[in-house]
């Protein structure tokens, strides 16, 4: 009795280990509905060149092309990218964005565009930051029930999880807007500004 329990023990981890040594590892592929992309990848599928004239952009924290400082290090910054698909880096589920309506039309703005620049910054690798002019796009800045100008919406998965209504502030300022942000759990990294 007891050398045939020790027998079918043997024979069911000979088993076990030949089953996984046949297998090389896990046997479950991921299927391309589930793979998902390293952050960069993900947002520059949307986006194209640069550009400081479209209407709508997408800051991004990256590179800045041929310049250096003394040492021969590569200076980064925020760079302007044209977004190709507008309607899918709003509707698709694989990162947040951060949106930063403004008005072309308005000079004030000019203190708060350099502000979400260093938001962007701080937020890069984690959080997509896109400007839109929202009297070009008055339709989407409808969707999001934009008010005042400049306001900020926050996008997960697609739909909206909070917004800075700047119209509900009787003052407020670049501060405020980071407290806001943080507290939808994304936390500036400052140490990115230095």
């Amino acid at each position: 009795m007891r050398t045939s329990k020790l027998y079918i023990l043997v024979m069911l981890s000979l088993a076990s280990i030949l089953l996984a040594s046949c297998s090389g590892g896990s046997s479950v592929k991921p299927s391309e509905e589930t793979t998902v992309l390293p952050f960069e990848d993900a947002v520059m599928q949307y986006l194209g060149d640069y550009s400081y004239t479209d209407t709508e952009a997408a800051f991004v924290y990256e590179k800045i092309e041929d310049e250096t400082d003394d040492q021969g290090n590569p200076f980064y910054g925020i760079l302007y990218r044209e977004i190709k698909d507008l309607p899918g880096v709003l509707h698709q589920k694989d990162f947040p964005v951060l949106i930063y309506f403004y008005s072309s039309q308005s000079s004030d703005t000019g203190g708060m565009t350099a502000a979400a620049e260093d938001l962007a910054q701080t937020l890069s690798g984690r959080v997509l930051t896109v400007s839109i002019d929202a009297l070009s796009h008055r339709d989407i800045a409808g969707d999001y029930e934009i008010e005042a100008l400049p306001e900020f919406v926050l996008i997960e998965k697609g739909t909206c999880k909070s917004s800075f209504k700047s119209s509900e502030y009787g003052y407020w300022d670049a501060d405020d807007v980071v407290e806001w942000i943080t507290s939808c759990g994304y936390a500036p990294d400052m140490s990115k500004l230095e």
